[in-house]
């Protein structure tokens, strides 16, 4: 076990205990696409000892571009299918928990009961703010991360700790201004380099190392190649976040009973 993982035990400010924190925690993935293809197989990798996996979809030809953890044969099948065989080739050792369900506000709380630490790698508001605030609840961090066209963008909503997605954004912006990847597109390159970013973060707050990206942003536009921070804090006037509410409602999803996908 210390060769599989000599590399990181061999980091200054990681060792023997980071690792063991590793094996210990229990990570909720929300979404099997993205940033999820990209965060699921490296937590498992890095040492994760239990990653649970939520997300309804499944395969398509059009994920394959950037979604690397599925492959051509999996088109058609349920991505958390494919997520649980990634992980038991890469990482016999993860229990991987696969949650062939959409994140609800009926079925959020008890999910993150059982978790230390969410990611967030869906790609809608409703599912956005429901997760943040579901966190928030269960007094558990959350790590966030999308992308859409060339630009992505990532950071930590820890209200425990500092400023919450709410505190970065107050308000949802408009339906119609909201970017989705079946419209405008995707650049493979900006989420497989913010998925990395959610992954380290993922796994400093997992193993108790380093600083992770509270009260800040980090940005990326693969298109440039730059990045940029945004700065923000804890709202002085903000309440806690204690129960769920209609997010759909929220964010102006007013004309479907359907819940979005992740």
């Amino acid at each position: 076990m210390d060769q599989r993982f000599s590399r990181q035990l061999a980091l200054t400010n990681f060792g023997d205990t980071a690792q063991k924190n590793l094996a210990r925690s229990r990570v909720l993935v929300i979404g099997a696409g993205g940033v999820g293809s990209t965060v699921i197989p490296s937590l498992a990798a890095a040492g994760v000892g239990t990653v649970g996996v939520i997300d309804d979809d499944r395969v398509e030809l059009s994920n394959l571009h950037r979604q690397h953890m599925h492959r051509l044969l999996d088109v058609g099948h349920k991505k958390v299918i494919s997520a649980v065989e990634r992980v038991a080739d890469l990482s016999p050792a993860t229990q991987v928990v696969a949650i062939d369900q959409k994140l609800t506000p009926q079925n959020a709380l008890a999910l993150f009961a059982d978790f230390d630490l969410v990611v967030d790698g869906s790609d809608n508001y409703p599912t956005h703010y429901l997760a943040a605030d579901a966190a928030e609840i269960t007094g558990i961090p959350m790590v966030w991360g999308w992308a859409c066209e060339f630009g992505a963008q990532a950071g930590v909503s820890w209200p425990a700790r500092g400023g919450g997605f709410r505190d970065l954004h107050p308000l949802p912006p408009e339906l119609a201004a909201v970017d989705m990847n079946a419209v405008h597109g995707v650049f493979p390159g900006a989420v497989s380099v913010i998925a990395s970013i959610v992954t380290s973060e993922a796994i400093k707050i997992a193993a108790q190392v380093g600083t992770p990206l509270i009260n800040r942003t980090t940005h990326y536009d693969a298109f440039t190649g730059e990045f940029t921070e945004v700065l923000y804090e804890r709202a002085a006037d903000a309440s806690p976040i204690t129960e769920l509410t209609d997010y759909r409602a929220l964010c102006g999803y007013v004309d479907t009973d359907e819940w979005p996908t992740c």
